[in-house]
Order: C-alpha cells, then structure tokens, then sequence
C-alpha cells in the first residue's frame, strides 16, 4: 500500500510540473493571420520584393517578432510585428500571408499577379536572371539608384551597375532619340514597369548582354544578329541620339581627317572623331564614345571616324569638297605650286614672317631651313 501511494503522489507531482510547463507555439511559416487583437505594426519597409528580404528586416530589429507579405492591388507589402505570427490580427486582403522570425524557408519569389503572396515557388527558391525582357514588377516598387550619363550600349550600362556595390540590375533602352541607363537595387523581376516598351531589363548577373548602340529600328539594342561587334564608322554622318555624348575636345590647327583621327589616338579617351569644314572653318571634334554613338550634327560636312578606322584621308577641305573624304583614290595632297591660296579663314596661323626676302625662291630656302614650314 505505502508502494502504491508513493508511485501515485509521484506521478501527480509529475502531471503538475508538465502542466505548469509552458508550452511553446509552433511557428506560423507562410499562413493567413488569424489574430482577434489590434496590435499595430512596428514598421513597413519599403522596396522590399520577397518574403525573404522582408523576413530579414524582421531579424535586423530586435523588436520584430513576425510579418506579413504580400502583393495588394499591385502594390508589395512587408509589415513587420511585435508579436508572433499566431497573434497578427486579419489582415484586410489575403493576398498578405505571416511568417515568424524563426521561419528556415521563407520563399525568395517576387509576387505577381498569379502568385500575389509570392509563396508558389515550384521547388525552387532562387529566381532566374531576367536579361533583356520588359520589366514587370509592380508600380513604384523600387525606385532607381542613378541614371549614369554618356551610356551608350547596355553592356556599358551593366558595367556601371557590376561597379555599385547596391545594384542589382539595369534598365536600358532609347527613348525619345535619347539612350537611357537606370540602375536599381532590385533584381530584375522587381523592377516596375517602365513609361516606354523600348526600355528592357537585365540582372546584374546575365552573362550575354548586347554592346550594341540603340538605333530608331532597334531601340532597345538587343536585335544583334549574332555579332555584339560594333563595325567601325569610318566617314559616315553621326546618327547617335542627340545630346547623346558631349565632346571630349575640339583641337585647332587640324587639317585633314588624318592629324584629327591621330590627336585621337594620342587621347586614351578619345574613340572616335568628327571631322569637315563648316562655314569656311575645319573643325576636329573628338569624342570619348564609339563613332556609331555620336550625335547627329548640325552640318552634313560633319562626319564621323573610328579611332580604329585604318583609311583615313589626309585631304584638306574646300567648299566643292567639305568633308575632306572626296580623295579620287589618292591620299597625298597635290602640291600647290604659285595658286592663290584657298584654305578656310583662319584654319592655321603663320609660323613666322622673314624680313629681307626679295623672291619667292629665296621664301622657299626659309621654309626649307625650317622643319616645321610646309609652305
């Protein structure tokens, strides 16, 4: 009897201590909230685009205990809580679904109009690189980190993005004759829906991106054809977007499309240069873009040579000839021999003017005497 009543008192004491036990909750891992209280948010990050960033900020703030995630009309949403994911009070859609901090898979799928809570991921947590589609994320879901200049193929314009530390992916394209790069801090899927079909969306990550220049029958740049090779303008009228690229500089005393194209490559900056005579002045303009890349110019006498470009002619413009590149098969410039000079007005200043000379012959001796006279 004294057994049996010491096994009895020791397994009630034994029910009492698991009873007073807490017992502890099981996580709320991608469920709708079914809380009857009023409990408010501690904040809503925004620029947030998955589940898994969201649970993130939840871990960065010792406050947080659970959120909620979400796409509602078209907009994503990441509201973090103070309590655990069981006592988040009914949300107002449910398209918004709560996980608990302590959550080890949390979906990293950016939500679309088919799967809003981003929670349909098809056994696979990682989302594929977007390289070169229209981008469709929702409406002002990320805004742009910076929109760098003088960008001219989307190749250049992911460099930009491989050299921000914060980006994730790029937007390019023409619009308006106006080649834009937009960088952002979101994976391509997440990007929002741009004002122009013209501009696409690639990941940071996409191995194949097109060094293409944009032009009005390929705005976007993608249409390759196979080569990403720029063939190189070699005395073709610029058709680059206007204000596309500034110059890098305009040397004086440039005669001929040759000395313009070797201050070129006396430039490490230098790709490419425009050349012709403009209202009786040559003019040498040098850019730090492909020729294929520089705006249109006021004048057709101004036209466009690679750097690279191996046929350049030495010919000095006239009015019948302003560009320079009429040569009839000829670079050499056929010596003037006693004609009436017919240069543009003020294209090069004298390098001296000898005192005591009584003939052309003994003016001739001078120039000869000097190695830098030419005439």
């Amino acid at each position: 009897m004294h057994s049996f009543t010491t096994v009895l008192i020791t397994a009630s004491a034994l029910l009492a201590t698991v009873s007073s036990s807490p017992l502890q909750l099981r996580s709320t891992c991608g469920g709708a909230p079914t809380g009857n209280g009023s409990q408010q948010p501690l904040s809503q990050p925004s620029g947030i685009t998955t589940a898994k960033a969201c649970q993130a900020n939840c871990t960065a703030n010792a406050s947080c205990q659970s959120f909620v995630f979400g796409m509602v009309n078209n907009a994503v949403k990441c509201i973090l809580y103070s309590v655990p994911a069981a006592s988040v009070p009914k949300q107002s859609s449910s398209n918004l679904i709560a996980y608990d901090k302590s959550c080890g898979s949390v979906t990293a799928v950016v939500p679309t109009a088919s799967n809003p809570t981003g929670a349909k991921t098809g056994g696979k947590l990682a989302i594929r690189a977007t390289c070169g589609s229209a981008p469709t994320g929702p409406t002002g879901n990320a805004k742009p980190l910076s929109q760098p200049s003088d960008i001219t193929t989307a190749k250049a314009c992911q460099a930009k993005c491989t050299a921000n530390a914060s980006c994730q992916s790029v937007v390019f394209g023409m619009v308006n004759n106006a080649v834009k790069c937009i960088l952002y801090s979101v994976p391509a899927a997440s990007v929002p829906k741009q004002s122009s079909s013209n501009l696409i969306a690639y990941d940071k990550s996409c191995g194949s991106v097109p060094a293409i220049v944009p032009t009005a029958s390929n705005p976007t740049g993608a249409k390759t054809g196979g080569k990403l090779a720029i063939r190189a303008t070699c005395g073709s009228a610029p058709t680059g977007p206007t204000g596309n690229a500034k110059p890098l500089s305009q040397p004086s005393d440039i005669t001929t499309a040759k000395a313009c194209q070797a201050k070129c490559t006396a430039n490490a900056s230098c790709q490419s240069v425009v050349f012709g005579m403009v209202n009786n002045a040559v003019k040498c303009i040098l850019y730090s873009v492909p020729a294929a890349s520089v705006p249109k110019q006021s004048s057709s006498n101004l036209i466009a040579y690679d750097k690279s470009c191996g046929s350049v002619p030495a010919i000095v413009p006239t009015a019948s000839n302003p560009t320079g590149a009429k040569t009839g098969g000829k670079l050499a410039i056929r010596a003037t021999c006693g004609s009436a000079p017919t240069g543009p007005t003020g294209n090069t200043t004298p390098i001296s003017t000898p005192a005591n000379i009584s003939g052309a012959a003994t003016c001739k001796t001078q120039c000869q005497a000097n190695p830098s006279c030419k005439s």
